[in-house]
């Protein structure tokens, strides 16, 4: 493929050669231009417009100087290249002799336009025009061209099928040029702008050349451009099929690339080999730079903590047509060090791309990464107002966006093959340790396993494992994971919510699920969550401001103020059952002692809220009545809505609904008039008239 590459260049050369001999007698220059054009338009197809000035000449050396140069192809109206100024410089007597040298190729202004449409069609695709065309033939006049570059080749001595013709340039130079690239059937964009290259003796002939390149980076996730430069001394021997690349430096700030790569037998079966190290730098600022983070994020570091984000690597490779290796990466993250193994084999007709990978490290510190701003804590919105305007079910604030249904990787799954561990002895996040981490990855025949053995978490353990299998056409989800004497404070950094319960947290979790997308996953969720909280202290507020809110109803009033704030439970345990998603069919269980919470419903995560309709029942002897409770309220079953937005106030969450509650104390009156009546009709009325007593009764409480 390479060898074809300077085989065309040679043509191109030759060809414009060929067109300024033809022109040697010729004073017109309009001429000259035409003829130029209708070369470049009968071998490649494409349109060639030069809108300035044009000189030709020819001693000592073959040049042409173009000014204001553009290139199209007829089927699209958009340009392809275009330039202000273009120098081409060829000497002529290397040229007779079977070598192609460059004394000078220069642009001003260089651009080239590569756009891909929604259908995958490029602006660069020349329709070929059938043989019997007689406008021009571009099929059958570029073999000719490609026939004339194979013996321009020969007759410099060379074998065409196993040597390249000598090229070299004395000088080339490309001055603020600009690329822009945008594929729409991949909804991406790149930009590349004031690129400026500078190389002298730039050859194939193993002599070696520097090459220094400057130019800004922009794509479709970035805020803004961001410069970046590549320098290196470059030793390429194409005839023999070797590539060195020495003092190789990338630069794009903060971070310094640096190192060598080495490519052996181009011609035959190529191989490389070579080492990249990086200088110290500042991960977010790197993040921030490629647009991945926010120039001012949500989370920031105290300026003492930022050595905590200076990270380094450096690792060496090795690789053939077949596979890559990656024997030792280390890096270091602030005070943690991190070491690395990877080998890829690439597909073949049998087998698909084999991945292995192996991470080792001692400690990672996450903190420095999470601390959130507290001025932006402080100025953050929220959807909520005063629990005196929000009545049950109000949610009336704006949501936010939806979440994004993105697509899961199952032709990614399908055609891989990996095996891989994660080693962490220790993880620190927010002051949670998480130590004896060993995450497994194995992917095989379509299906995707992880494994997470046993993390020590304080006291505690987290384990679980995954697997998503992509045989069928919608991809097959389960999961397990189960939590062990997790201490719910250590919770509280991820879950704000949870700050109003302490104990040791037990989850038993299994689901299942299935489908394309994240959506359809979340919406096809089935399974159950089991769970029981002991050694606990629990924040009551909720359950004191339902029942306040019933014995207001209540012509007994009730003795709801005189309960404490925080109690401990003896049984403290539930379940959620989930059938096809968490939106809806969604089964609620909570027993705390005396205490019996039931419902059902469901959480909106495109709004970010949830909507149960629950039973509060307070359950009466012989139970443990760790909440005393007036006997009235025993053994009902008293009707709440719990609807809110997840950043809402917890006492904002939960009302009776009062309309219900209205009838059950008018239910609750009657039954206590009759039992009152029954019991005088027992100790007052003669027993042969009580039945007919009762019936009497019946129809005026009825």
């Amino acid at each position: 493929m390479l060898k074809r590459v300077f085989k065309f260049l040679l043509l191109f050369i030759v060809l414009l050669a060929i067109s300024a001999v033809l022109l040697l007698n010729s004073v017109n220059t309009q001429r000259n231009k035409l003829a130029i054009q209708q070369t470049i338009l009968r071998n490649t197809g494409y349109e060639l417009t030069i809108a300035g000035d044009m000189a030709l000449n020819f001693f000592p050396s073959l040049g042409l100087i173009l000014n204001d140069v553009r290139l199209k192809n007829p089927a699209s109206p958009q340009e392809l290249a275009s330039t202000s100024a273009a120098v081409l410089q060829v000497n002529v007597r290397a040229l007779f002799s079977g070598k192609l040298l460059i004394e000078e190729l220069s642009t001003d202004d260089f651009h080239i336009n590569y756009y891909i449409d929604a259908q995958g069609h490029s602006i660069w695709d020349v329709k070929q025009p059938d043989d019997d065309d007689d406008q021009g033939i571009v099929a059958r006049n570029t073999a000719q061209a490609a026939r004339l570059g194979e013996q321009q080749a020969a007759r410099a001595g060379s074998d065409a099928d196993d040597d390249i013709v000598s090229v070299s340039f004395q000088r080339l130079r490309i001055s603020n040029a600009s690329i822009d690239i945008q594929d729409q059937s991949q909804g991406i964009r790149y930009s590349i702008n004031n690129l400026d290259l500078e190389s002298e003796d730039t050859n194939l002939e193993g002599r070696p050349f520097s090459l220094d390149i400057h130019f800004d980076f922009l794509n479709n996730g970035m805020s803004k451009p961001t410069s970046m430069g590549i320098r290196s001394n470059i030793i390429a021997d194409i005839n023999n099929g070797n590539i060195s690349i020495n003092d190789f430096n990338f630069n794009l700030t903060p971070m310094l690339l640096q190192g060598r790569i080495a490519i052996t037998n181009i011609n035959d079966a190529m191989a490389f080999e070579g080492s990249l190290e990086s200088s110290t730098f500042d991960v977010m600022g790197l993040m921030q730079t490629l647009g991945v983070a926010e120039t001012e994020p949500q989370f920031s570091v105290p300026e003492p903590d930022r050595e905590a984000q200076q990270l380094a690597f450096n690792f060496a490779f090795s690789g053939d047509g077949t596979q890559v290796n990656i024997p030792n990466l280390t890096a270091t993250l602030g005070d943690t060090e991190l070491e690395a193994n990877a080998n890829v084999r690439f597909a073949t007709e049998f087998t698909p791309n084999n991945i292995s990978y192996n991470i080792i490290s001692s400690s990672i510190d996450l903190t420095p990464f999470m601390t959130q701003d507290e001025e932006v804590a402080a100025t953050e919105t929220t959807s909520t107002r005063n629990a005196e305007e929000i009545e049950p079910g109000d949610i009336s604030a704006v949501p936010p966006p939806p979440p994004t249904d993105t697509a899961l990787p199952i032709d990614l799954l399908r055609s891989l093959n990996v095996l891989g561990s994660i080693s962490i002895e220790s993880l620190i996040t927010n002051d949670m340790l998480f130590s004896n981490i060993n995450i497994f990855t194995n992917v095989e025949n379509s299906v995707l396993d992880i494994e997470v053995q046993p993390i020590s978490v304080h006291e505690g353990t987290i384990q679980g494992n995954v697997r998503l299998d992509t045989n069928n056409e919608d991809a097959a989800l389960s999961t397990r994971f189960s939590l062990e004497q997790i201490n719910i404070i250590d919770l509280a950094p991820f879950v704000s919510k949870l700050n109003s319960v302490t104990g040791k947290l037990d989850v038993e979790a299994d689901y299942t699920a299935s489908g394309s997308t994240t959506n359809e996953l979340i919406e096809s969720l089935s399974g159950s969550t089991t769970f029981a909280i002991t050694e606990n202290s629990v924040d009551i507020g909720v359950l004191k401001q339902v029942f306040t809110a019933i014995s207001a109803l209540s012509p007994n009033g009730g003795s709801i103020e005189q309960w404490p704030d925080v109690i401990r439970f003896s049984e403290l345990g539930g379940y959620v059952l989930l059938d096809n998603g968490i939106t809806q069919n969604q089964q609620v269980k909570l027993r705390m002692d005396n205490f019996d919470i039931s419902g059902s419903g469901g959480i909106n995560l495109a709004e970010q809220s949830f909507d149960y309709d629950l039973l509060f029942t307070v359950l009466g002897e012989p139970l443990l009545q760790t909440i005393q409770v007036d006997d009235l309220y025993h053994d009902v079953s008293w009707p709440v809505r719990c609807s809110a937005n997840f950043d809402a106030d917890v006492g904002q969450y939960c009302r009776p609904d009062f309309a219900q509650v209205r009838e059950i104390f008018t239910q609750l009156g009657t039954n206590a008039v009759r039992s009152k009546l029954n019991e005088s009709i027992i100790n007052q009325v003669p027993e042969e008239l009580q039945d007919s007593a009762r019936g009497l009764l019946r129809g005026l409480l009825n």
